[in-house]
Formats: structure tokens, sequence, C-alpha cells
């Protein structure tokens, strides 16, 4: 679960559509991941553990018997590390990825370990089914980053396109009530914006609070949407749509004067 490391002008017009691709990729990449695990699961619960090399006993090579922890890493290339954006978004090695996924004990002796031993082994499967939780639990992340995306989108491409013809309409063929009326239609566009924005941060704010993540790790949008210049780009949208609105309620407000 990478992000790109690519920065992306925001454009209010295009913005919709590019996160939303984004957040696609995403979802298709952490779904191929989830189900990667439950293979490997499977795979290791085929895998016979190996008894502890009795004390005393000379002549065993490192990882002798390792028989059952290389089956591990075959399943585990072959399954987790087989993902087609594996290379992309991680390239790390076995050891690397283990280490990462099963923190510093079970990774460790898997890569460096001897024997596939049953207590290795009960690890392996709990953390891994664990791996796997999270990233199911990350899907449902995804969803409500998704719904929060639709609740918006159509709003900001109406919104632009009808600021569009404001900033493009002609003074010197209004009167005072198309003035007035226009003034007015620019103020409830502001307050639409307003909406969108509350809207957004409640939906942000969700994300936090129902996928636990460090304290110090980044929120949804900023991990998702790393590529573009902005950290919360649809925000900065509507802060630059409403910028534009007020410009235009300025000038309906000086024409009017000078009616």
């Amino acid at each position: 679960m990478t992000a790109t490391a690519v920065r992306t002008t925001t454009d209010s017009r295009s913005v919709p559509g590019d996160l939303r691709a984004c957040l696609n990729a995403e979802q298709r990449a952490v779904a191929a991941e989830a189900e990667a695990f439950d293979a490997f699961v499977d795979r290791i619960r085929e895998i016979e553990a190996e008894p502890p090399v009795p004390s005393g006993v000379r002549g065993i090579a490192h990882r002798s018997g390792g028989s059952g922890l290389r089956r591990v890493e075959t399943a585990y290339a072959e399954t987790v590390m087989s993902v087609s954006h594996y290379d992309t978004d991680y390239g790390d090695t076995y050891r690397e990825s283990v280490v990462t996924e099963f923190g510093p004990e079970v990774g460790v002796a898997l890569a460096d370990g001897r024997r596939f031993q049953p207590h290795l082994k009960r690890a392996v499967i709990g953390t891994a089914n664990s791996c796997r939780a999270d990233r199911e639990s990350f899907l449902e992340t995804l969803e409500i980053e998704s719904e929060s995306l639709s609740a918006v989108e159509d709003a900001l491409r109406g919104i632009e396109q009808e600021l569009r013809e404001f900033e493009s309409g002609s003074a010197s063929t209004r009167g005072y009530g198309a003035l007035e009326a226009e003034w007015r239609r620019l103020g409830v566009i502001a307050e639409e914006l307003t909406r969108v924005s509350t809207t957004r941060q409640r939906a942000i704010i969700r994300q936090r609070r129902e996928f636990v993540m460090p304290s110090e790790a980044p929120d949804t949008p900023t991990y998702l949407y790393d590529e573009f210049d902005d950290d919360y780009p649809v925000l900065s949208v509507c802060v630059r749509l409403h910028t534009r609105v007020q410009r235009c309620k300025s000038d309906r407000e000086r024409e009017l004067a000078g009616v």
C-alpha cells in the first residue's frame, strides 16, 4: 500500500476524474494484496512444521532441514510478492518484506532461521491473517473515500461549469435585475461550496477514526493523492472555486453600484 511520488498540478476541472483514477488503482492493489495473503496462508497450512533439533546434535548446516523455510519463501514469493504492482510499489527483498509485514522476530526467523518449527508456523499464519485483515479494513476505508468523492464530484463539476459562464458574461448587456439575480445566484453557489467542503472534511475525519493508524501516519487523502500538489485536492478546489465566486460577486456589486 504505497502511493506514487510524482506531484501533479491540481486543476479543478480534472481533479474529480484524476482522484477517482488514483482511488480505483489503490482499491485494486489492496484487494490483490488481501487475496495474496489469503492464498499464502493456505499454502503455509500445507507445509509440515519441523521439530526442533535436539540439543547436542552436531553437523547441522545453517538452515538445515530448511526445506520448510524454503517452501515458505517460495509460497511468499508466489503469492504476496507476485501481485502485479509489487515491484513498482515495494521493490524489496524477501527478507525486507517479511520483517516489515511480520515484525522483526518472525521475519528474521523466516529469513535467517534453521527450521520451520510449530511455534513459527502458528505465528506466521496468525500474522498473515492480520495482514489480510488490515487490507480488508483499508478497503472499507477506501469505500468511504469513494462515497465521499461521489458526493462531491458532480457538485464541483456543475459549479465549475456554471462559474465559467458567469466569468465569460458581458456586463454591457445586463440590466439591474439581471445583475442582482446573478449576484444572488453566486451567493447560493458560495453556500453550496461551503456545504461541499464541510461534507468532505467530515469524510476525512470519519476515515481517520474508522481505520486506526499511528498518529504520525498520513490520513487517507494525503496518502492516496501524494502525486498532487495539494494534500487535500478536493478542499483546495473548493477554496479556489470560492475565491472565483467571490471575485464574480464583487464584479456584480461594482456593476450594480454603477447602474
